[in-house]
C-alpha cells in the first residue's frame, strides 16, 4: 500500500464530501479511490469513515487522525512545491470556476498575457450561469461576489475590487431612445433585467456626486423582451432591444469597445465585491500565489472599483 496516497484521498474524501468528488479531484476512478481507504483502514486496523446509503462521515478515530495527518501533509506539500519551483516559474493546471459572465468579460481575456509571464502554466476554467458566493473545493481558486462579505467556511478569501450596477444601450438604441438624464426617466425605456418570481421589483440607484447625495427607486415598466439569463440580456441590449443593467464589472469590455454606452453615469446601482476563493489550508500552491499576485496587479486597490468607466 502507498501510504500518502491513502493519506490524500482520506482528506480529499472528507473535504469534498464524497467519494466521485475526491476522486475528480485526484485524477483517479472512485473505485481506486474506495480502495486506497479500504487498504489504510486495514493497516490501522480502525474504521475512519461512516458510510450509508446516503451519508458519509468521519468516526472519532477518523476525526482524530485526520486532524493529526492534515498538518504532515501541507508541510509535505509546501516542501514539495518550495524545491520544485525553487528559481523557476509556477507550471501545472490551474483550475479556476467563475460565473460566465466573470470569465468572458475579466478572466478568458488576461489568459495570453498570463501565459506570457507563465509559459509553463495550463488554465481550465469551468463556469456557472450565476455569481457564484461560495468556493468550489474541486477548484484551485472560485471568483466569488458578495454583497455583505462572504460566510464562513473552510476557506481563505482574497478580495479584488468593488463593482457597481451600472446602466447600458447600444448606440443605435440611443439614436431612436434618448438617453435619460434622471432615473425617473426609465419608465419610458424598454428596461432588459432578469425576470423571476423571486427577483426585485424594484431596484435603487445612488447618486455618485458627492455634492447632491440622493438615492432613487425605480420600478420597470413591461418589457418586449424577457429573459433569466444575463447573457441573453446583454446580447439583446446588443441588438438595441433596450435598456440593460449590469455590474460594471461585466460591462466595462462592451463599454470600452463601443458595443454599448453608459448612460445615467452620474447613477450607481447596488454594489458588491469581488473576492477569490480557495481551500483554507496554510499551504498554498505556487500556480496559485501567482494567479492571486497577476489578478491584484491588473485589478489594483480592492476597496475601489476598476471596472467603473
Amino acid at each position: 500500500m502507498n501510504q500518502l496516497d491513502s493519506l490524500r484521498a482520506l482528506l480529499a474524501v472528507n473535504d469534498l464530501g464524497g467519494f466521485a468528488a475526491a476522486a475528480r479531484a485526484l485524477d483517479t476512478s472512485p473505485a481506486k479511490v474506495t480502495r486506497l481507504i479500504q487498504d489504510l483502514e486495514r493497516t490501522l486496523n480502525t474504521r475512519l469513515l461512516q458510510r450509508t446509503t446516503r451519508t458519509l462521515s468521519l468516526t472519532e478515530a477518523g476525526e482524530l487522525y485526520i486532524a493529526r495527518i492534515r498538518p504532515v501533509i501541507d508541510a509535505l506539500d509546501a516542501a514539495n512545491d518550495e524545491v520544485s519551483t525553487s528559481g523557476r516559474l509556477p507550471s501545472g493546471v490551474l483550475k479556476v470556476r467563475s460565473s460566465l459572465d466573470f470569465a468572458a468579460a475579466q478572466l478568458i481575456p488576461r489568459v495570453s498575457r498570463l501565459q506570457r509571464l507563465y509559459p509553463k502554466l495550463e488554465v481550465e476554467i469551468n463556469t456557472s450561469d450565476r455569481l457564484l458566493e461560495s468556493p468550489d473545493l474541486e477548484s484551485d481558486l472560485t471568483m466569488l461576489f458578495s454583497r455583505n462579505g462572504l460566510a464562513d467556511g473552510d476557506f481563505v478569501a482574497r478580495k479584488l475590487g468593488m463593482t457597481s450596477g451600472v446602466m447600458c444601450a447600444s448606440p443605435q438604441y440611443l439614436k431612436i431612445h434618448p438617453a435619460p438624464n434622471h432615473p425617473s426617466e426609465l419608465v419610458r425605456h424598454e428596461c432588459l433585467l432578469p425576470s423571476g418570481k423571486d427577483l426585485p421589483h424594484s431596484f435603487l440607484l445612488a447618486s455618485v456626486d458627492p455634492h447632491d447625495p440622493q438615492q432613487f427607486e425605480f420600478r420597470p415598466g413591461p418589457a418586449k423582451f424577457h429573459s433569466n439569463s444575463s447573457e441573453a440580456l446583454y446580447h439583446a441590449a446588443l441588438q438595441g432591444l433596450g435598456l440593460v443593467g449590469m455590474l460594471s464589472v461585466h460591462a466595462q469590455p462592451y463599454i470600452r469597445s463601443g458595443a454599448l454606452v453608459r448612460v445615467l453615469p452620474q447613477w450607481i446601482g447596488e454594489r458588491w465585491q469581488v473576492w477569490a476563493g480557495y481551500a483554507g489550508r496554510r499551504h498554498v500552491p505556487r500556480k496559485v500565489q501567482a494567479f492571486l499576485e497577476f489578478l491584484q496587479t491588473e485589478f489594483g486597490d480592492p476597496e475601489l472599483d476598476p471596472w467603473l468607466v
